[in-house]
C-alpha cells in the first residue's frame, strides 16, 4: 500500500537557485511538458471514472516495470494530505482541476533527485492522460526537454499513445496537438513594466506564437512583474524549432530588460525612489503580508537594489524567496502541528521576509507570537 504521508520536504527548494549567475535574475526558471494520451480510451473530458482508473493502472504498471524510474514514487491524489496538495499547486506541478473529482488521478514524482536543481514529475489524468514535466532554474529549456523525453521514450515502449500520421500526437487541447510539447520560462521584468515597453513586447511575442500569463496559475493578474512565457501551438513544428525559438526569446528578453534598466538608471527620478522606499517601509514594518503583496514589494526592492537606490537590505535570491513564502511552505516549515489561519500565515510570512532581507532584522519566524493575531480581527 502506498504511503499516504507524501514526503515532499526534501523537494520544497528543488527548483530554487543557489549561487546562480546574474542573468538568472531575469530568466528565473525553465519548464518543459510532454502531453500524451493512451490509445483505446476517450479523452479525460469525455471518459468516466472506470476508464480513468484503468488508464492510471496501466501507467502505474508501466512505471513499475521501468528500472530507470525506480527512484520515482507513485501517489494517488486522494491519499495526498491537503497541505501537500497545496504545495504541488504552489510549485505548479498540478492545477486546481487535479484535486477536483480526484478518482483515477495520480502523481509520480522523483523522490530522491540526483541534484537540487531540477524537479521532475509525471501527472496522470489531469487534462490529458499523461503529463511529463521538468522544471530547472535559469535558461534550461533544452535540458528540461532532454529529461522528459527520456521518460517518454521509456513509457512509449510499454504504452501505446494516441497518434495520427497527419497530425502527430493527439490531445484534447489543440495548443499541444502535434508534438505534445509545451515549453515555458518565468521572467522578472520590472524595468520593461516601469518603462511601459512591456506592452509592445507582449504584442510582439503574441505575433510569434507565444503567450504571456501570470506567475500565479489560473489567474489573469500579473504580480511582482513576473511573466510566464510559453508556446501557444505545436502543430506544424518540430521539437527542436520550439526549443530554439524559446531560447532565442529568453536571450532577447535579457537584452531588452537590461537595456530598459540602464535607461531608467541613467535618469532615476523621485517617483521611482519613492516606490522603492515605500516598499522597503512596508517590508520593515508590516505585521502581516499576503503572498501577492509580498511578491510585489520584493520585486520593487530587488529593482531598487539593482539600481543602487537602496542598500539597507541584504542581497536575496528573488525566486528562491518567493518560493519560500508561499502559503504551503509557510505552513509546512514554520507552523508546526496545527492548521493555521490565513492571518497566522500572513503574520509569519512578514517575519520570514524581514528575516531574509533586512540587514539588522530581529524577526524570528520560528518564535512568531500568534497571540496577537486574532482570526476575528483583521486590523492587525
Amino acid at each position: 500500500m502506498e504511503d499516504k504521508n507524501i514526503d515532499l520536504k526534501n523537494l520544497t527548494d528543488t527548483v530554487c537557485r543557489h549561487g546562480s549567475p546574474p542573468r538568472q535574475d531575469i530568466v528565473l526558471y525553465s519548464s518543459a511538458y510532454i502531453y500524451r494520451n493512451v490509445s483505446g480510451y476517450k479523452f479525460n473530458e469525455a471518459n468516466d471514472r472506470t476508464e480513468k482508473e484503468n488508464i492510471l493502472f496501466q501507467i502505474q504498471e508501466a512505471k513499475n516495470s521501468i528500472r530507470f524510474l525506480n527512484n520515482f514514487k507513485f501517489y494517488y491524489v486522494r491519499d495526498i494530505p491537503r497541505i501537500h496538495r497545496q504545495l504541488l499547486m504552489d510549485k505548479r506541478l498540478i492545477s486546481s482541476s487535479m484535486i477536483q473529482k480526484i478518482a483515477g488521478k495520480g502523481i509520480i514524482i522523483q523522490s530522491e533527485p540526483a541534484d537540487n536543481k531540477k524537479l521532475i514529475a509525471i501527472i496522470i489524468n489531469e487534462d490529458e492522460h499523461l503529463k511529463i514535466q521538468c522544471h530547472m532554474p535559469g535558461i534550461k529549456v533544452r535540458q528540461c526537454y532532454k529529461e522528459i523525453i527520456k521518460i517518454e521514450k521509456k513509457l512509449e515502449k510499454k504504452l501505446s499513445f494516441s497518434f495520427s500520421q497527419n497530425l502527430g500526437y493527439l490531445t484534447s487541447n489543440p495548443s499541444v496537438l502535434g508534438t505534445g510539447l509545451k515549453v515555458e520560462i518565468l521572467v522578472h521584468l520590472p524595468s520593461l513594466v516601469i518603462s511601459t515597453k512591456i506592452i509592445d513586447f507582449i504584442k510582439n511575442l503574441n505575433q510569434t506564437g507565444y503567450g504571456v500569463s501570470s506567475y500565479i496559475a489560473e489567474s489573469n493578474e500579473i504580480i511582482g512583474n513576473l511573466f510566464r512565457i510559453s508556446n501557444l501551438a505545436t502543430l506544424g513544428k518540430n521539437e527542436e524549432s520550439i526549443i530554439e525559438e524559446l531560447n532565442a526569446i529568453a536571450h532577447n528578453i535579457i537584452e531588452e530588460e537590461n537595456k530598459a534598466k540602464k535607461e531608467i538608471g541613467s535618469n532615476i527620478n523621485f517617483i521611482i525612489e519613492d516606490s522603492v522606499y515605500r516598499s522597503f517601509g512596508m517590508i520593515k514594518y508590516a505585521k502581516v503580508l499576503s503572498f501577492e503583496e509580498a511578491v510585489e514589494l520584493l520585486s520593487i526592492i530587488k529593482f531598487g537594489m539593482d539600481l543602487r537606490i537602496i542598500d539597507e537590505v541584504r542581497y536575496f535570491d528573488f525566486y528562491r524567496l518567493i518560493e519560500m513564502i508561499t502559503d504551503s511552505n509557510i505552513e509546512l516549515n514554520h507552523i508546526k502541528n496545527k492548521k493555521a489561519s490565513m492571518d497566522e500565515i500572513d503574520f509569519v510570512r512578514a517575519c520570514v521576509v524581514r528575516d531574509e532581507i533586512l540587514k539588522n532584522s530581529n524577526a524570528d519566524p520560528e518564535s512568531a507570537d500568534f497571540g496577537k493575531v486574532d482570526q476575528g480581527d483583521t486590523n492587525v
